[in-house]
This record gives structure tokens, C-alpha cells and sequence, in this order.
């Protein structure tokens, strides 16, 4: 019988130690680690004095569940990008190939500050080519050592542990693309449009436009939006649960927002359009400004006044639903964007 067993044993010891050496040392193998917190390791975007074309810039388009944005520059170069109005933490960045599914985990960012930015070469080009994907298995990137990677073959993601970044990958639920706009570029002053926005009108519409996307991910947002009494365009005939339900979607969908600051006016919204005044981006993060948001954004997925997806009848509709939400979140501090964490306390 020992004849038997002994065999056996060194053949599963062989078998594990063979199927663990492709399962790189965590400290053989360690991600280099970047600060962009300062003014000698990064920029700033979205400050006073910027033009009216670099605050509007498309290079300062983003995706809503990207806020962490990296993007390539070129072969060889990359930028790093944080669109939200609070410092971020430990951060690890992925890089996708294409052809591969696989995640590598490209570098740590140890704290990249509010509306941060910074161009850096990839980690290989200059260092170790040596890397895990998301499941730990070693990656050889030196064949990219020399002519780096097509602009055009690349794709990019943050993940991290922090509190703030869980809930900053809620927001890839929505399809959200944002760019901020000057509507009014013949500088008439008889429409709603503020004649010239500035990077402070900037700045606070990057933590609104964040607070609402997690307002509508929600869960929670969802069930009483679709729990609440709603009637649609004739003013008359109440939507069925069906039908809120492809209206909520179409919410989460929305493919762009070309956010803009009016005047004399709450809010315009309607196609992509989202516009709000002054006092909603100065109120957001300590009052109740859901009613405009939620009334604009119901525009823009086709609904009109005669529907209560934009104003309420005896106190039932999309808003009051969402109001109710958004005051739950306040009032508990879950938002992502906190009035005690935001960058520049003289913008509020």
C-alpha cells in the first residue's frame, strides 16, 4: 500500500508546483507607483484664466464611468486625467490589448488631485516589461518596448478599493459621455445661455453631473421611479411599468451631455443639451436641485410638460420619485462628490 501512495503524493506535489510557477511572486513582480498631487508631478484643467476654447476643448470630453480617464497620446505616451472635483486614491490603472480580453494592470496612482492631468511614458518603454493581468498571470509587454502601442489598439480602465472609487465605478452603468459647452457663441443676449461660461461654472458642473449619475444608477431610484404614478406626453394616459421601464433606460443611455449654464431660466434640456443656472451648481452639494435635473433629462429622452416625467400632478411623478431619492442620499452624505471634500471651498 505504501508502495502505491508514496507515488501518488509526489505526483500531485510535482503537479501543484508546475501549475503554480505561472503564477508570478507578488513582490517579484510590483507596479510601479505615480503621484500626480502637486504642481511639479501635474496640471491642473478647468482654472480661472483658461480660454473659452480649451474649457470647451473635445480633448476634455470624457466618459461618465470613466472620471479616471487615461488615454493615449501616442505610441509611446499616455495622459492621465481626473475629471472629478475631489482628489483620488489608490487607484490601480488596466490596460486592455486588442485581440486580448485580458486586463493588465498597468500602474498604481497613488493620489492624482482634483481635476488633475499628467503625460507620462507607458511603464515599459523605460522600465520592467513585466506585469499580472487582472487574475494575477504574468504579462511580457517588451515586445511593445521599442514602438510602444498603436493609439488606435488600446483601451483603458481604473478599478480600486477606496469608498470613493466603488462608487465611481457604479457610474459605467450609464453611457454618459460629457463635454462641457458655450452655448452662446454668437454672444446674443436676448436667449437663456450665459454669454460666456467660466472655468468655475466648469468646475461645479463636474461634481453635479457625477451626483447625478449615481443618483440614476441606483437601485433605489430605480424602484420608486418605476413604483411611482407617471402619465406621458397626451397628459392623460398613466405609463405602464413597461413603459417606465424603457423610460428609465433611456435615461441611463443617453449617449451625450453638452452641459451649459443658462440664464433668467432654471434649466433647458432636450437631444443633448443639458443645461442648468448658477444657483442649481452653486446648491447641489447642501440642497435640493433633483426637481431641475431630473425635469431637464426627461426632455432630453423626449418627454414634454404635459407629461409628469417633468412636472408632477397632485404631488405623483418622475421628479417628486427622484426628489425623494436624492434628499435620502443628501441627508446620508452618500454621494460621491461630498461639499467637505471638494477642491476649492471659494467655489461654493
Amino acid at each position: 500500500m505504501k508502495k502505491i501512495i508514496l507515488p501518488i503524493l509526489i505526483i500531485l506535489l510535482l503537479g501543484c508546483k508546475k501549475k503554480n510557477d505561472n503564477v508570478p511572486d507578488a513582490q517579484a513582480i510590483s507596479l510601479k507607483e505615480f503621484s500626480f498631487d502637486n504642481d511639479n508631478n501635474s496640471k491642473l484643467m478647468f482654472q480661472d484664466g483658461e480660454s473659452m476654447a480649451l474649457l470647451t476643448a473635445e480633448s476634455r470630453r470624457y466618459d461618465i464611468g470613466k472620471v479616471l480617464r487615461v488615454k493615449a497620446i501616442d505610441e509611446t505616451t499616455i495622459e492621465v486625467a481626473n475629471f472629478a472635483p475631489v482628489d483620488i486614491e489608490d487607484a490601480t490603472i488596466l490596460l486592455t490589448i486588442a485581440g486580448s480580453s485580458k486586463q493588465i494592470k498597468l500602474f498604481k496612482v497613488k493620489k492624482i488631485r482634483a481635476h488633475g492631468m499628467q503625460r507620462i511614458k507607458y511603464p515599459f518603454i523605460d522600465g520592467s516589461s513585466k506585469f499580472v493581468d487582472t487574475d494575477d498571470v504574468e504579462i511580457d509587454l517588451s515586445p511593445y518596448k521599442g514602438a510602444g502601442l498603436a493609439v488606435d489598439k488600446v483601451n483603458f480602465d481604473f478599478t480600486g478599493e477606496t469608498e470613493l472609487i466603488r462608487k465611481l465605478k457604479k457610474l459605467a452603468k450609464l453611457h454618459w459621455k460629457i463635454k462641457y459647452t458655450d452655448f452662446d457663441v454668437n454672444d446674443n443676449t436676448t436667449d437663456n445661455w450665459k454669454e460666456n461660461i467660466e472655468a468655475k461654472d466648469v468646475r461645479r458642473f463636474s461634481g453635479l453631473i457625477i451626483n447625478l449619475a449615481y443618483l440614476i444608477q441606483a437601485n433605489e431610484t430605480k424602484t420608486a421611479y418605476l413604483a411611482e404614478p407617471i402619465i406621458g406626453n397626451d397628459g392623460l394616459s398613466p405609463l405602464t411599468i413597461a413603459q417606465k421601464e424603457i423610460a428609465f433606460q433611456k435615461m441611463i443611455a443617453i449617449p451625450q451631455f453638452n452641459c451649459g449654464v443658462v440664464v433668467n431660466v432654471s434649466g433647458l434640456g432636450g437631444g443633448s443639451t443639458f443645461g442648468v443656472a448658477n444657483h442649481v451648481l452653486n446648491d447641489y452639494l447642501s440642497k435640493d436641485v433633483c426637481f431641475i435635473a431630473i425635469h431637464e433629462i426627461s426632455h432630453m429622452i423626449g418627454y414634454n410638460h404635459d407629461s409628469t416625467m417633468t412636472y408632477p400632478k397632485d404631488g405623483k411623478g418622475a421628479v417628486e420619485a427622484c426628489t425623494r431619492i436624492y434628499k435620502q442620499m443628501l441627508a446620508n452624505n452618500e454621494f460621491p462628490i461630498k461639499k467637505a471634500g471638494y477642491y476649492k471651498q471659494s467655489d461654493l
